[in-house]
């Protein structure tokens, strides 16, 4: 067992959800299609058996990438040795299914076999090795969005506020106390692991309180348009840095009172969220404690979007005179909880 973890550690299946592994397997089915020919003793026409070889492959590519996109999240499952046996093994039968059984090939269905074999294993071996050159980089993600979560004034004035509400207000300050516990519970647990939308949105209300509770609730207003389902898997804390980043340079800044906007909706199997804070140039007047522009928190977001999703994700800033807006979009995929695993559902 172990010698043949070994060798499967050189292939891993791809994520036939993601519409950058889609592209991918497309251009290099038909780089393959257009080079067999090449290499062929056929006396037979280049053009000819290019479309020969796309007579039969095309429609197996197609019956492959409907199968892998239904049934990815059940793939993901599996150990990752049983995994690829699977996929491979599933490729081969509706290999068989289309080129023996559909179109009735017979006398070059072995050359088709090895070759739709040799396919196989070269992109799930790209796959692997793709995987592996972004473990550096996604541990290194990892830890930088670990030790910029929290900036160590919140956390010092959430502190010292909670010492001045222990006499006059104390449910206040239990309050207060509870939330932070529960943000920096949350924000201990593992960067690798994904949360839903709704947990998200959870110690999102959480740090907004602390906030109201720190500066004042006329202050830091905040208004919640969430109209997205709260099972939709989201990397995990994805909204707090964000709003952290609201509040440090939209109202923090400023004397004035401000208000922010956080908005989530589905539309066509996309999650989408939208974050806008007002906004105060540096070199302005009203701008009191000029805070200069820290993208550190949307540059941690798009990379760590880029590592789970590839192309998948979106994250995107639009800026005008009075407000700073960041627009998420992330493919909706269902988060399965423990209990549904527990009981097989």
């Amino acid at each position: 067992m172990p010698i043949i973890r070994q060798i499967m550690s050189k292939f891993a299946v791809p994520d036939m959800r993601n519409l950058g592994t889609q592209v991918r397997l497309i251009v290099i089915s038909i780089f393959y299609g257009l080079f067999l020919p090449l290499i062929s003793d056929s006396d037979a026409s280049y053009w000819t058996q290019v479309y020969r070889t796309a007579s039969w492959g095309a429609p197996t590519l197609l019956l492959i990438m409907l199968t892998g996109y239904v049934f990815s999240q059940y793939a993901t499952k599996l150990d990752k040795v049983y995994g690829v046996i699977t996929a491979q093994l599933v490729i081969l039968v509706l290999f068989v299914l289309v080129d023996y059984g559909l179109l009735g090939e017979r006398l070059n269905f072995w050359t088709h076999f090895w070759q739709i074999n040799m396919l196989s294993l070269g992109l799930m071996h790209m796959e692997s090795s793709r995987q592996q050159a972004l473990e550096p980089a996604l541990v290194e993600a990892r830890l930088t969005a670990l030790t910029a979560r929290i900036r160590p004034h919140f956390l010092f004035n959430s502190l010292n506020a909670a010492i001045s509400l222990i006499r006059l207000r104390p449910y206040y300050a239990e309050t207060l106390l509870e939330n932070l516990a529960n943000l920096f519970r949350a924000q201990l647990k593992d960067g690798s692991q994904s949360s839903t939308l709704g947990q998200e949105i959870e110690w999102a209300q959480e740090y907004m309180a602390i906030e109201q509770v720190r500066m004042g609730p006329t202050r830091v207003q905040v208004m919640w348009h969430h109209n997205a389902p709260d099972d939709a898997e989201t990397p995990h804390l994805l909204l707090q840095p964000l709003l952290e980043n609201a509040v440090f340079h939209g109202i923090e800044s400023t004397h004035r009172p401000g208000c922010i906007v956080v908005e989530t909706s589905m539309k066509h199997n996309w999650l989408y969220i939208m974050i806008e804070n007002p906004f105060v140039p540096p070199d302005s007047d009203e701008n009191v404690k000029p805070h200069k522009g820290n993208s550190m928190a949307l540059r941690n977001l798009k990379e760590r979007l880029m590592l789970m999703y590839d192309n998948d994700a979106v994250a995107k800033t639009e800026q005008t005179d009075s407000v700073f807006r960041v627009r998420i979009r992330l493919p909706y995929r269902k988060k399965e909880s423990a209990l549904d695993n527990l009981f097989g559902r």
